[in-house]
């Protein structure tokens, strides 16, 4: 039996972006979902509200998996579980059948035109704009997004399913599982090195990935990377190209060109240079699905941005921005986009490191990144999926930081920290739950 063959499914870490996204499109295609997370949130919240059955312990969980007949009941999990995980194994000594998210998605979506959007940055935001056009357009399409779009409050867009729109996480080489018309690759920078050891395997990996090209599809790629396809970037011999880029406060604004065509001007909401290559990256798969420039044009200006990904949270008294940025590169693009649109003003960076193992492969790279704002506070290291590694802290990290402007703050000391701080723009960084904090510091602020 096919994956998306099943009556019911039973998902275990529903509170997931990625999980929530297939849950809720599995959900609208009538089928019975059921859930577990340990944390309750805004996403299943909303995932309860449109009448998903969630449990948050591990008793009511058992409970519902007591009553669901392992014949056609699939139980979807991520990488993100620890294989001991309490219901997974009673699901394994049960004899329900257990599926990776990656693999039920692929399903779905190798089944129609596979927009596969890529890359160690940016899948987020590129998808998001992507989608947003195709919606504009009125065309039937799915897109799953690993981000809350601020237009639909969502991370699923179900509008058919001639296309989909997926991103290509190369997280444990899940992106291996499609085979998509069309393939982005954003950008190929170490990471995920507990999964693939070097910068070498990496490489290898999307090129294995290049490889799962169906017939007649076509490679979009930034103008640095060497893969056969189109190329787009900030060089003028690039298929397409930003031109005359203007940094402005809270917008960025610039004009789009090919080889043959200058497509005009663009206002885009999203601040930053990596945005605007962002939204050149969706331009660029959008206007060879033969759809208008203009119209493409218009919907990139009309796109409201993502959740956590250059957020603009407040404009005054402070200018507070919030972002998922949790690579040193990441961090690099957000200082250096900070100090083009705010050149004149003060800063102060929060940032909250993501996983012992990424801290400890990149330890010099984020605190050569951390260096350039102005002054940093950073907090513990957001464990997530794994257990501490001796010799690996916060504390480590301040010590390479190259900034006599820096300190570690616990985390109930951090609201009265930035009470007493006077810069004039303060910048929350990380992947973990530094987003919690993000309400109360605007209260502050305002």
């Amino acid at each position: 039996m096919k994956y998306i063959e099943y009556k019911n499914y039973f998902f275990v870490g529903i509170g997931g972006i990625g999980m929530s996204a297939l849950a809720k499109y599995l959900f609208q295609n009538n089928k019975t979902i059921y859930g577990y997370d340990r944390v309750k949130s805004k996403i299943t919240d909303q995932l309860v509200k449109s009448g998903i059955d969630i449990s948050y312990m591990f008793n009511k969980s058992l409970t519902e998996l007591k009553r669901l007949n392992p014949k056609n009941t699939l139980i979807v999990y991520t990488p993100a579980i620890s294989h001991d995980n309490k219901i997974l194994q009673y699901c394994l000594d049960k004899k329900f059948k257990l599926v990776k998210r990656a693999k039920i998605l692929s399903e779905i979506v190798n089944e129609g035109f596979c927009i596969a959007i890529s890359g160690t940055h940016g899948k987020t935001t590129i998808s998001s704009i992507l989608s947003h056009i195709l919606f504009q357009f009125n065309l039937e399409f799915t897109s799953f997004v690993g981000g809350i779009m601020n237009d639909y409050d969502s991370n699923l867009l179900n509008n058919g399913n001639k296309i989909f729109v997926v991103e290509a996480d190369e997280f444990d080489k899940s992106f291996l599982q499609l085979k998509p018309d069309i393939i982005c690759i954003n950008n190929i920078d170490a990471d995920h090195l507990d999964i693939y050891k070097n910068y070498q395997n990496l490489k290898s990996t999307f090129k294995k990935f290049v490889g799962n090209l169906k017939k007649d599809g076509i490679v979009f790629q930034n103008e640095n990377l060497e893969f056969d396809g189109c190329k787009y970037g900030l060089n003028n011999e690039s298929d397409y190209f930003i031109d005359k880029l203007i940094h402005g406060p809270f917008e960025t604004q610039f004009e789009i060109k090919s080889q043959k065509n200058n497509y005009g001007k663009v206002v885009f909401k999203m601040p930053g240079e990596h945005n605007a290559l962002n939204a050149l990256a969706a331009f660029s798969i959008a206007i060879n699905l033969d759809l208008n420039p203009k119209k493409i044009i218009n919907a990139i200006e009309t796109f409201n941005g993502i959740h956590r990904r250059f957020s603009i949270i407040t404009k005054s008294p402070k200018i507070f921005i919030d972002d998922y940025a949790h690579h040193p590169k990441e961090i690099e693009s957000i200082v250096s986009s900070v100090k083009k649109m705010y050149p004149q003003k003060s800063n102060l960076v929060v940032f909250q490191p993501h996983l012992f193992s990424r801290t400890k492969d990149f330890m010099n790279e984020f605190a050569k990144a951390l260096e350039k704002f102005d002054k940093i506070f950073l907090l513990d290291i957001y464990p997530a999926r794994e257990d501490p590694i001796p010799g690996i802290d916060s504390r480590i990290l301040l010590e390479k930081i190259q900034n006599k402007n820096k300190d570690i703050i616990a985390d109930n000391e951090l609201l009265n920290k930035i009470k007493k701080d006077n810069s004039e723009i303060i910048i929350t960084l990380g992947a973990g739950d530094i987003s919690k904090k993000v309400e109360s510091i605007k209260k502050l602020i305002l």
